[in-house]
């Protein structure tokens, strides 16, 4: 997947927060789907590694947390070398 359908997909991700707290399960698959589209670019997919390991919360991940999370990606994105293979 492109860089730039990676950043439209965390706007897609941004857009949808709503409250204080999204479900464990929503953060899960969006931090998923995102690992899929960047297979192919070894930083990013570790950051989405990362943060799937220190999420907070056990059925609820507190949004501050969630929209910093795709924040820092998207800075990734903007900067990260894609790598070959």
């Amino acid at each position: 997947m492109s860089e730039s359908l990676l950043q439209h997909l965390i706007d897609l991700l941004l857009d949808g927060i709503d409250g204080d707290v999204s479900t464990k399960s929503r953060v899960i698959d969006g931090l998923l789907d995102l690992r899929l589209g960047a297979a192919d670019n070894t930083a990013i997919v570790a950051q989405i590694d990362r943060a799937l390991l220190e999420m907070p919360g056990v059925s609820s991940v507190p949004n501050l947390w969630w929209m910093e999370t795709l924040e820092a990606l998207r800075v990734s994105l903007d900067g990260s070398p894609v790598s070959a293979g």
